[in-house]
């Protein structure tokens, strides 16, 4: 009961999408556990597929929902548990900048075409490479959101700092994306010998950045950071300075990098592929996103002046308990 009780307060948007992991990766563990009872080899119960949930890039073409379903397809419990973990955190936090019903196209948008990509381009290398037993590799997974969510979080909080282990390690959320996808292209050449997990995560960082940098649609007061059902202006994308592709990257970096974005950039518009920024959307993602960071800032100190007047309430108690015992014949 406690945990349905705490289950009512979650967010529409965590419901769903914790809704969503359960429901597939249930599914997907009693259909392998089903087949591994009726197997009569030996046969271990990981290397079971279930190609109609899974993403198995042989047979993608016959179960193209595969590609939705395979987000939450978890097929370890460390997997589970650490996609729950993330869905539940970060979801919450993000609902309130954007509300449930964009959390939820969100994560559906970005990890679809993500894995839809990956497979793609897996097809391809293994052909290329003559590998056959690489088709039949399931991926997807949550790769996708925990990177998608990081980048999410850079655009809303870049200046957070996240503080571990007594301040001996101590870095800024927007520094996360770049450090997850080196860590990823690490773990692939050193350990998995592989295009994964490097290449999903690669594709949801540059898939979640362009979303959230050009397409995603807010009707908003603007010089509101929050979303708002009220009528209000059309804004498409976030156009700020602070959420430049090249902020995502290391500071002796950027005059390299920023030349060939500005390219990039200039080619996309010229091909149609993006609508160019002007100077009023520009100021208007500046505004937007000074007004966010004052909310946040204001949130914060809210919170620490409770958490001292909590503490001020318990010192005073403890004083006066003192107190009344030595005034005791």
């Amino acid at each position: 009961m406690p945990f349905l009780s705490r289950s009512h307060h979650l967010p529409n948007s965590t419901r769903v999408l914790l809704g969503c992991l359960v429901t597939v990766s249930s599914l997907l563990f009693f259909i392998k556990l089903a087949r591994f009872r009726a197997a009569s080899g030996d046969i271990k119960l990981h290397d079971i597929r279930v190609p109609y949930i899974q993403l198995i890039p042989r047979y993608t073409i016959f179960y193209p929902w595969a590609v939705v379903t395979s987000i939450f397809a978890e097929i370890s419990v460390i997997g589970f548990l650490l996609s729950t973990a993330v869905l539940t955190v970060t979801s919450r936090y993000i609902e309130k900048f954007w509300g449930s019903k964009e959390v939820i196209k969100f994560v559906f948008i970005v990890c679809s075409v993500t894995n839809f990509l990956t497979v793609l381009i897996t097809i391809i290398s293994n052909i290329i490479r003559g590998d056959a037993m690489g088709m039949d590799k399931p991926l997807g997974g949550g790769i996708s959101y925990y990177i998608g969510f990081l980048v999410a979080l850079k655009q809303l909080i870049p200046e957070h700092n996240i503080v571990l282990f007594q301040g001996l390690i101590n870095f800024r959320v927007k520094h996360l994306p770049f450090i997850c996808v080196s860590v990823s292209l690490l773990w692939s050449l050193l350990f998995s010998r592989s295009l994964y997990p490097f290449i999903p995560s690669v594709e949801s960082f540059l898939i979640t950045y362009i979303y959230l940098r050009f397409f995603q649609l807010f009707t908003v007061d603007p010089l509101l950071p929050v979303s708002s059902n009220d009528a209000g202006n059309v804004i498409y994308g976030d156009a700020s300075d602070v959420f430049k592709l090249v902020e995502f990257f290391p500071d002796i970096s950027k005059p390299v990098l920023s030349v060939v974005f500005d390219k990039i950039y200039e080619l996309s518009v010229l091909l149609g592929v993006i609508a160019p920024f002007n100077d009023d959307s520009v100021e208007l993602g500046n505004i937007r996103a000074q007004k966010r960071s004052e909310q946040i800032n204001q949130t914060q100190k809210s919170v620490a002046n409770s958490v001292a007047e909590r503490r001020r309430q318990v010192a005073l108690q403890v004083i006066e308990d003192r107190i009344n015992k030595e005034s005791r014949p």
